[in-house]
């Protein structure tokens, strides 16, 4: 090896040596958590049976959850039934939140955190209080972002000011307050599968009729009737689609029927008839490009039903649980619910309703 060759190669090594140095000092440190944290809310995994209601404020919405005698219901929406596990999950994510690292209380800097008042419009936070049945608070908190892994796979922490004191930290933990009233309970307003359906009829602001039938639930097809003159349906598939118009539902969003205005030039109404006699009503509307929401109740068809009682007490239990409410459904139900008889006909383009 001349010298030359050997200066050369002292200087990439070098080069090599340091590199490795600031790779290995810049590499994020393991985060240490100690064993005697203090638990947030210190006593409340105590009280979990003793909790009444508690209510949840974000920037744009505020709703309680509350015990009621068969369960837990969404004050704000006449009780509406909520998830007991999903309340169970919550309550128990809190009792068990501990003390992490304390972080700023300066009210600039809590728009990064996620902590800023729900009452400053855009606010990302969640605002929690938990009551007892004479009303006594047991836990409070602002919850701001969170990190689901910050402390290794299934360990998360969050952003999170306790009370109503400006002190943010950083807790382990995570609560799971959900972005609105849907996400506490079960999402699936109906599922009545394809082969059960016999009739569909859907009437339409101005009138008109759209109805996909069979006569037997062994027919494959369904017939979409009225074909003007030297017209032809766009396809087969898309008229036996049709029937799938309730199968797997599930809500977006959910509102007292009050809240959602339905006027009659914009409402479309549709009838779906089972071979076993129940009848599923609803009544939609467009609330933008793709925005539908749909009202539900149930009736029984007499001359059509082989066991009465049973159909009868399967509408009634529908009743019990959708009259009163209103809800956001997804575009593929939506299109169906508001289907217009020339948007099954060969020429519907964008807007077929399959």
């Amino acid at each position: 090896m001349t010298a030359r060759s050997f200066i050369l190669y002292s200087i990439i090594t070098a080069i090599l040596v340091v590199a490795a140095i600031v790779a290995v000092s810049s590499r994020p440190a393991s985060t240490m958590i100690a064993r005697d944290r203090a638990l947030i809310f210190p006593g409340v995994d105590a009280k979990l049976n003793d909790v009444a209601s508690f209510e949840i404020k974000s920037a744009d919405r505020s709703y309680t959850i509350k015990r009621k005698a068969d369960g837990w219901g969404i004050a704000e929406l006449n009780g509406y039934s909520a998830d007991f596990n999903k309340v169970k999950t919550v309550l128990v994510e809190l009792a068990q939140l501990k003390f992490l690292e304390a972080k700023t209380s300066d009210p600039t800097r809590f728009e990064r955190l996620g902590l800023r008042d729900v009452d400053v419009k855009g606010a990302l936070s969640r605002a929690i209080t938990v009551r007892d049945k004479d009303g006594k608070e047991l836990a409070s908190g602002l919850i701001g972002k969170r990190n689901e892994d910050l402390f290794g796979s299934g360990r998360g922490g969050t952003y999170m000011r306790v009370g109503d004191k400006k002190q943010a930290w950083l807790v382990e933990g995570i609560v799971s307050t959900g972005n609105g009233p849907s996400d506490w309970v079960n999402k699936k307003i109906v599922d009545i599968k394809r082969p059960r359906i016999k009739r569909l009829v859907i009437q339409a602001p101005g009138g008109g009729l759209t109805v996909v039938s069979r006569p037997l639930a062994k027919q494959k097809d369904f017939r979409l009737a009225d074909l003007p003159a030297g017209k032809r349906q766009r396809g087969q598939w898309e008229t036996n689609d049709m029937a799938k118009a309730l199968d797997k539902v599930e809500l977006i969003d959910l509102k007292r029927a009050e809240e959602i205005p339905m006027p009659k030039n914009r409402l479309y109404k549709a009838t779906i008839q089972t071979f076993e006699g129940l009848l599923i009503h609803s009544e939609a509307v467009k609330a933008g490009k793709k925005k539908f929401w749909a009202r539900f109740s149930a009736s029984v068809d007499a001359a059509a039903t082989i066991d009465a009682k049973k159909v009868k007490d399967a509408a009634d239990a529908f009743n019990a649980r959708h009259i009163g409410y209103v809800y956001e459904v997804d575009e593929k139900t939506g299109k169906k619910l508001t289907c217009d008889h020339v948007n099954l006909l060969e020429g519907a383009g964008l807007k077929a309703c399959a």
